[in-house]
């Protein structure tokens, strides 16, 4: 079976992927991302977005009444 291999220095295997939530926080102090890097040398992976905006209070249609 294949190993993952740092581009940063050469260590191999999935145990050195590790992750890190952003120092970045929302207001409900919730991490924006999550840092995938290797635990060797510190190469970033990938930078994964974990915040998601929604709104609390969705949306609401509103409709004239007819008029008569």
């Amino acid at each position: 079976m294949a190993e993952p291999v740092c581009p940063g220095c050469g260590v191999r295997g999935v145990e050195h992927f590790v992750s890190k939530e952003s120092r970045e926080r929302t207001r409900s102090r919730k991490p924006w991302f999550i840092i995938v890097h290797c635990d060797a040398c510190g190469h970033v992976y990938n930078v994964l977005a974990r915040h998601v905006f929604s709104e609390a209070n969705p949306p609401r249609l509103v409709m004239p009444k007819p008029s008569s």
